[in-house]
Parts: structure tokens; sequence; C-alpha cells
């Protein structure tokens, strides 16, 4: 896919799961005052990488790290990396229809990876944040809390999810 065309597939892919506000000319309704405030709702699932995007990816690396957006049935990010300080970890993003390929920014290998990572595609940024310490399961590499940050010139999502690395 040209550079042109893969640009403006991840703007449209943005935009249609960005967090802006609401239209300033839009009309807003006043409140009721005998109906209790509706809960907002849920965010949208997106769809999760299948496991022949992440095997397509053909990512190298000893051990792996993904993010799940909370209450998904799989995968939205999956990176690999070895655990030499050297490695760049390499990773797998599912943006609407399109399969991303990713490059962690910095170098740090696996263990770079643990507390959050930071990866780029071209114009664009995937950055995950762990938000708390508390697992949300247990087990051998239990996941964490985090919120996933994709930005690029057309805006910027931001998913909550979990974080979980480990073999």
């Amino acid at each position: 896919m040209r550079r042109t065309s893969l640009l403006a597939a991840v703007a449209l892919a943005l935009a249609g799961c960005s967090d802006t506000s609401p239209d300033n000319d839009a009309p807003i309704a006043a409140p009721s005052r005998t109906q209790p405030d509706a809960a907002p709702a849920p965010p949208p699932i997106r769809q999760p990488l299948a496991a022949e995007d992440i095997e397509g990816a053909a990512l190298t690396g000893e051990l792996a790290c993904s993010f799940a957006q909370r209450g998904a049935q799989g995968a939205l990010l999956v990176a690999m990396a070895d655990v030499a300080d050297e490695a760049r970890a390499e990773g797998v993003l599912k943006l609407g229809p399109l399969t991303l390929r990713l490059r962690a920014v910095e170098p740090g290998g696996f263990n770079a990876m643990v507390r959050g990572a930071r990866f780029s595609s071209g114009d664009l940024e995937a950055r995950v944040l762990v938000t708390s310490d508390t697992p949300t399961a247990g087990g051998e590499s239990p996941p964490l809390p985090a919120r996933l940050e994709i930005g690029s010139a057309a805006g910027t999502q931001r998913i909550d999810g979990e974080w979980a690395c480990g073999p």
C-alpha cells in the first residue's frame, strides 16, 4: 500500500474511533428533572487481532506482551522482544480494518516493555501506559490495568484495558 493511502486509511480509522468532544453547533437538550442522568454508553469494543494477523507479522523475540481492551476477547496489540538490552521490540496493532506493524521507539528488549512501551509506525505512535501496579488476575505473569494511546495527525485514541507480559 502506498504511504498516502496508508495515512488516509489510518486517519479514517482514528476519526471513526476518536474520543473528541461533540460538535459545538449541535443542539443540547436540557436535562430532565424527573429522570436520573443516564449512564454513559460503554466504549465500543474494537476488533482484536486474529491469529493470522499475529502469525503474518512474523514478530521475532523470546517473550511477548499484549494489550487487550477492557471487555474484549483478544489483543489489539502484541509485541515481542529478546531479553537483550540492545534488542528493540516489534509489534502488530489492529486499528479498525488495518493491521499495522510497529517497532519500539527505544531499545531495551523485553524488560523495557514490562511497565509499558512506546511504538511507532511511520507517523503513527502507539503508547501503552500501565495505570496501576495491582494485577487484574492471578498467575505467573498477571495482567495490569493499562491504557493504550494511539496518536497520529488525525488525533488520539485512548483505550482502557490490560497489559500482560511474559512467556
